[in-house]
């Protein structure tokens, strides 16, 4: 394998990347100027159009995961990799219809503008116990996230160019940060969507280029070493194996509600008539990035034959320099470099909004203006991505498949993703039990992703000889923590007292605002549902009254 790029896409990538790099800058001077607010900085001041809202959405999640890692797994278990898509299609989908309309309207409801700020209300804890928790949960996955895009940033580069790891672990952990804290949310998404397109296109061209010269993969797979499980759909597994490998597969999808960089989508779009709209764009985005991911990794066996990359990670940006011309390969690449980095600034936002919103404003200083809020928000930006930084370097030769779901991906679906279930549809759940869950859930997550290691140190790990035992201990955490975790918040909070209050929101959240205010001698209430914005004539819409009523209690004003 040669060094680095030279001979191959030369100054194409290298000018291509620097193009790239330019524009971020530019998005991120540009989105500077409109930070009022803590708001403004962490939901992008819910301002976000759905087409914007439903690439972001998709490019802040498939990360260096399906750019590197799925055309790995496919590179190492053939068709199997398609069943990436088995979880993950189907649950975002059902987030987008059962969770995004609810979780826009009701955080605007209770004014919150983070996940744990509204657990914290929605659960009426006084305590402070389910922010802090849920914070804490938050700064630790979430900046392990951040780690795994700049381990993936890291190994494109070294590709590209022959550097050392550390230094495209430094490279990448720069742009991230830098541009994250110029302009927040606005920078986040806008950059999302112009990186998204570009992953979009990038993952439809190149599986066509590669048919063009090889036809369908799947027939040349069957005469490589091994080609049996290659065109297997469980990767030759029978019995347990193969049953556990399936759920493994759709697991991945538990994580969907957990994840807050894209419940943060949810929270941030501009109307909640446009949801529809971003989803139809995230979906389609879905399905064809994840279509060209899995064919990109067959391909590479096609091309290289499996002995030949050292590193699986390598697949992708191998079978780019290897097919297409410096010009186009420079595109593609770029496109690489932008899902990695649109899926650690939309992480980094995140935790930086636990520390500066959760921590700081919540507990330490509740009196800090909007512009302090926002100052600091920058100052975390920088801390936190100097962390994960030191993190992505200590973890540079974990496999990034591995790096993303164990380590980051499954403790916030296990820890979050049923208290936020909950909390939109279930009256009942209470703040002891979303701690214990959250607890339960990330503990499991990560002794789970230990277990066989400490089974086997141990002499306790089951033999072959008792395949359900042997595959459950291999099963990806995710499932089995996701499980305790729900069976714990519904079990602690049948025997612990209920919010009040909540009958009232659930009363004025689900009813249309022509049910609202038509009831005799009511009024207008001191919270209402989002449907709309203005129209010619103007018309006195739900978002009108929410704006309104958040005006009046003055909790935007530095007072």
């Amino acid at each position: 394998m040669p060094d680095g790029i030279a001979g191959q896409a030369g100054i194409w990538v290298l000018g291509t990347f620097g193009a790239y790099l330019l524009v971020l800058i530019g998005i991120g001077l540009w989105a500077s100027k409109m930070m009022d607010s803590v708001g403004d900085y962490v939901i992008g001041g819910r301002q976000i159009g759905p087409v914007v809202t439903g690439f972001s959405e998709r490019a802040s999640e498939m990360s260096g995961w399906l750019t590197l890692g799925v055309p790995a797994d496919a590179f190492n278990t053939g068709i199997m990799a398609f069943l990436n898509g088995l979880g993950m299609i189907p649950a975002d989908l059902l987030a987008w219809a059962g969770l995004a309309k609810r979780l826009r309207k009701y955080t605007e409801i209770v004014k919150s503008v983070t996940l744990p700020t509204f657990f914290a209300t929605r659960l009426g804890d006084t305590s402070g116990m389910v922010k802090g928790v849920s914070a804490i949960v938050l700064m630790l996955f979430e900046g392990g996230y951040v780690g795994a895009q700049i381990v993936a940033a890291g190994t494109l580069l070294r590709v590209l160019t022959g550097v050392e790891p550390w230094v495209g672990i430094v490279v990448g952990g720069v742009i991230v940060v830098g541009y994250t804290m110029l302009g927040g949310y606005f920078a986040v998404a806008w950059s999302d969507y112009f990186q998204g397109a570009i992953i979009l296109a990038a993952f439809i061209v190149l599986p066509i280029i590669a048919f063009t010269t090889y036809g369908l993969p799947f027939g040349d797979l069957a005469n490589v070493s091994g080609g049996a499980s290659l065109t297997s759909i469980t990767a030759g597994a029978t019995g347990w194996a193969a049953v556990f490998g399936i759920i493994s597969y759709a697991a991945i999808g538990l994580g969907v509600p957990g994840n807050p960089h894209i419940m943060v989508r949810f929270m941030g779009i501009d109307r909640v008539k446009n949801i529809r709209l971003a989803a139809m764009v995230a979906q389609l985005f879905m399905f064809v990035a994840y279509v060209g991911a899995a064919l990109v990794g067959l391909y590479a066996i096609v091309v290289f034959g499996q002995g030949d990359l050292a590193n699986a990670d390598n697949a992708m940006p191998r079978l780019t320099l290897d097919l297409l011309p410096g010009a186009v390969a420079g595109i593609v690449l770029a496109a690489a470099l932008a899902a990695m980095m649109s899926s650690a600034d939309s992480q980094l936002l995140v935790a930086t909004s636990a520390v500066v919103e959760d921590v700081y404003h919540g507990f330490l200083n509740k009196q800090a203006t909007e512009q302090q809020l926002v100052r600091y928000s920058r100052y975390v930006t920088l801390g936190l991505g100097a962390a994960s930084i030191a993190f992505a370097y200590l973890a540079k030769d974990t496999p990034i498949y591995t790096l993303v779901l164990d380590y980051a991906w499954g403790g916030l679906g296990a820890a979050i993703g049923p208290t936020l279930i909950a909390a939109l549809w279930w009256k009942r759940v209470t703040a002891k039990a979303s701690v214990a869950s959250m607890i339960v859930g990330a503990t499991t997550m990560v002794l789970w992703t230990q277990l066989s290691t400490l089974l086997d140190t141990l002499g306790m790990m089951p033999t072959e000889s008792s395949p359900f035992l042997y595959n459950l201990v291999g099963v990806y955490g995710l499932f089995p923590a996701f499980i305790l975790s729900v069976l714990t918040l519904i079990s602690v909070s049948l025997v612990t007292k209920p919010p009040s209050g909540v009958e009232d929101h659930f009363d004025v959240f689900d009813k249309p605002l022509s049910a609202v205010t038509s009831e005799p001698g009511s009024g207008t209430p001191s919270y209402v549902t989002d449907g709309g914005r203005d129209v010619s004539p103007k018309a006195i819409t739900e978002a009108d009254n929410i704006r309104a009523h958040v005006g009046e209690s003055g909790y935007w004003n530095d007072e």
